[in-house]
């Protein structure tokens, strides 16, 4: 297996290490196309020349991971938005750019994150955090799924203490190891790892966005005002500035900055001239679904940045005169609509 990447001191790159791993893993699990030795595309990133140094796609972990042969990378965009598809991580596609940065879509945001500032550091955490999944015969480890069959939340974060160990500049496993932390009501880990995030990559607008909502749930509006500001400055260009100026004006409003609010609803609304109604849609979506406190919040957002719109104002008051359906109780009393008990519904 060739060695392209040693530093002066002759160790071993990333890449190196990855593969030796690979090599070194249960039968099976892996399946690794050796370096076809023919001449590689012209314009592929200096990362994808030494990936391909080192094999000519592989599958692994039983297909979770997929390299595609270097005749098969597509590349999208030019100059410094020029992207190749490499890859796929559980069926996801994956792109490097020029940079050798790792992309990957966020369906949270519905935009691309950063997964990896470098392709063999992301390679090789994410190695290390799939490799969690299995124990040493090849099977799926104890106690990593829950009933359901999901990745238990304790497994997901150590997959994504993993990645990080290995890159620890990457934006998108922080990203979601803030999360999984608020999900476990460990805020103030969570603050760390977004206050981290941040620092790193001042450009990653949504992690300044969930600082505010974390600084406003304290009840500190001056930084939560703050934080939003700057995830509006960081989201410049982006196809969702607006919406970030928006939640600016939405925390001014609770602060009771009215410059503040006036200037950030101006933004939003010239910015993004689709919100309103877009926000309208989605509150009135919510209040049919009973859904009462996700309607108020938009709606909440709505009237920080369109005060007077009578659209706005009607929606107001329908939510605050909803009065939400019954629940459906059928005639045995259980709350299901098997009345012969067969369970099947008639």
């Amino acid at each position: 297996m060739a060695k392209r990447s040693r530093g002066s001191a002759g160790a071993d790159s990333a890449l190196d290490r990855v593969f030796t791993l690979l090599d070194q893993s249960l039968s099976g699990m892996h399946d690794v196309t050796p370096p076809s030795g023919m001449r590689l595309p012209a314009d592929l990133p200096e990362a994808l020349i030494e990936l391909y140094a080192h094999c000519d796609g592989a599958r692994l972990f039983l297909d979770t991971i997929e390299l595609h042969p270097a005749n098969e990378v597509v590349r999208d965009g030019e100059g410094a938005a020029a992207r190749w598809t490499f890859g796929t991580f559980e069926d996801e596609p994956l792109t490097v750019d020029a940079r050798g940065h790792v992309w990957r879509d966020d369906a949270s945001i519905d935009a691309p994150v950063c997964e990896g500032t470098s392709l063999e550091r992301y390679l090789s955490g994410l190695v290390d955090a799939t490799a969690l999944l299995y124990d040493e015969d090849g099977e799926f480890a104890e106690n990593v799924f829950d009933d359901d069959g999901e990745i238990e939340s304790a497994t997901i974060e150590k997959q994504l203490r993993a990645q990080l160990k290995r890159d620890a500049k990457a934006p998108g496993p922080r990203w979601r190891l803030a999360h999984v932390l608020l999900a476990q009501h460990a805020k103030d880990d969570a603050r760390r790892q977004l206050e981290e995030l941040v620092a790193n990559d001042p450009k990653f607008a949504w992690g300044w966005l969930e600082l505010a909502r974390l600084a406003e749930s304290d009840d500190d509006l001056d930084v939560a005002e703050g934080d939003a500001i700057a995830g509006a400055e960081a989201a410049k260009g982006h196809d969702q500035e607006g919406y970030f100026w928006a939640q600016v004006a939405r925390i001014a409003a609770r602060k009771g900055d009215e410059v503040g609010r006036a200037t950030a609803a101006a933004h939003a609304a010239r910015l993004s001239p689709g919100l309103k109604t877009a926000q309208l849609e989605g509150a009135k979506a919510q209040l049919t679904a009973d859904d009462v406190t996700s309607a108020r919040g938009l709606v909440e957002l709505l009237r920080a940045v369109w005060p007077r719109d009578l659209e706005v104002l009607d929606l107001v008051n329908q939510i605050a005169k909803h009065v939400p359906a019954p629940p459906v109780i059928d005639g045995d009393g259980d709350g299901d609509d098997d009345d012969d008990g067969d369970g099947d519904a008639p």
